[in-house]
């Protein structure tokens, strides 16, 4: 997740300014000094690094491209082998701090907790010196999202998940789904990225407009991507499209939003082709979501049934149908309160959010965050084998202009 800092009049985002508000998040969040073990005669477990040393963890560069630094972030692996934690942080030559991190510590969430985190550090100025860090060796890691809520799927779930992973193809809901391309054979992370930007005042009348129909950013956007897949391949055999939206489980495990922790589920659904947006569509969506808030720890739930074969498990997708064709993420927007009376005044403007998964997760990922200012910022992801570059840079456009269509046909005057 990136965000762009400006600093107060005459300060600047240099590497002691930023090692002293590294230091107090990290050891504030004991997830960020933690990292996978080494003893491959065990099953992998999480374990302290003792130290952090945020020089090597801590990148700068010249370069201001927001695509290509989330691009070559997300293609770039966690080394297992190192002592080094799950995160790093890379801050480019406009101000704008990008942090990486490992899906095993942190959900989408955690990214706004991170920059909550360091912006209200960066306002305290608080002075530490150096960049080596002692991890507490007794920091309270949250507790697994299976201690704090119920994960038991119901047995109808349950018997539909099994035919779903072991039925052939022809079989299930998905044969007649659009899923993009089929998951490669061959393991690389390599990606596009592409953002879209939303302005306040195109997010402002959005607002209403969702309101007025009984729909949500996130299913009018869903609804939209939706409409514009289906005008791409409304001239190929697919019924269905099949898409994913993560939900929080935050709400039901009572775990506060500023916490880095994985606390994550979704819900999933085969959706008709048709390229015609509807507000009807986006209000029932709107619904399903809601209703399947309390249900959506039974898909994490489902883990156990695959009795701790993980590897077999995704290993076994390659070279198969892929499960999803569409995932779109809101992580909600940037809420960071700073002390009115502080002279230390920075702020925080554009931000965006992305994420992997290209090699076996959705073929087009839409990731969602607002910034302070009231802007949304969307970033379309997709992997080297999932979709045509030629398929994205269609989606995007068309998904823009949808964007503007919308507000358009309902009289809004928008500024540039």
């Amino acid at each position: 997740m990136t965000a762009q800092y400006t600093p107060p009049e005459g300060q600047s985002l240099d590497k002691p300014t930023l090692y002293d508000a590294l230091a107090t998040v990290v050891e504030a969040h004991p997830a960020l000094g933690i990292r996978l073990s080494q003893d491959p005669t065990q099953d992998p477990t999480f374990e302290r690094v003792g130290k952090v040393d945020l020089s090597e963890v801590v990148e700068f560069s010249s370069d201001t491209n927001l695509e290509a630094a989330m691009q070559a972030q997300l293609s770039r692996k966690f080394d297992f082998t190192s002592n080094f934690p799950l995160w790093r942080v890379i801050v480019l030559g406009n101000g704008t701090i990008c942090f990486a991190w490992h899906h095993g510590i942190g959900d989408g969430k955690s990214g706004l907790a991170f920059h909550c985190a360091l912006f209200a550090s960066l306002q305290k100025g608080e002075s530490r010196g150096g960049s080596h860090i002692v991890i507490p060796s007794d920091g309270p890691l949250v507790p697994g999202i299976e201690t704090l809520a119920s994960l038991s799927p119901s047995w109808r779930r349950a018997a539909a998940e099994i035919f779903s992973s072991f039925a052939p193809v022809s079989w299930t809901c998905g044969a007649s789904a659009w899923t993009g391309s089929a998951v490669p054979l061959t393991i690389t992370l390599q990606n596009q990225v592409r953002v879209l930007e939303f302005t306040p005042n195109v997010v402002s009348q959005l607002l209403i407009l969702c309101r007025s129909k009984n729909a949500t950013i996130t299913s009018t956007f869903h609804t939209l991507a939706i409409s514009v897949i289906s005008g791409l391949i409304v001239d190929e055999e697919y019924e269905t499209i099949s898409s994913g939206v993560p939900i929080s489980l935050r709400g039901i495990s009572q775990t506060a939003d500023n916490v880095i922790c994985d606390q994550v589920s979704g819900f999933s659904a085969y959706t008709k082709v048709n390229p015609v947006f509807s507000w009807e569509d986006a209000s029932q969506y709107a619904n399903d979501l809601r209703t399947h808030v309390e249900k959506s720890p039974e898909q994490v739930g489902m883990l156990k049934l695959l009795f701790g074969k993980y590897d077999a498990f995704f290993l076994g997708k390659l070279g198969k149908k892929r499960q999803i064709g569409l995932e779109l993420s809101n992580v909600g927007r940037f809420d960071a309160k700073s002390d009115p009376w502080s002279e230390r005044k920075w702020s925080i403007g554009r931000m965006a959010f992305a994420q992997c998964d290209v090699v076996v997760g959705a073929a087009l990922k839409m990731n969602v965050v607002g910034d302070t200012l009231g802007g949304i910022t969307v970033s379309v992801v997709w992997g080297a084998n999932s979709v045509s570059d030629a398929f994205a840079h269609a989606f995007v456009a068309n998904f823009g202009a949808g964007v503007e269509k919308l507000l358009r046909d309902e009289e809004f005057v928008t500024s540039p």
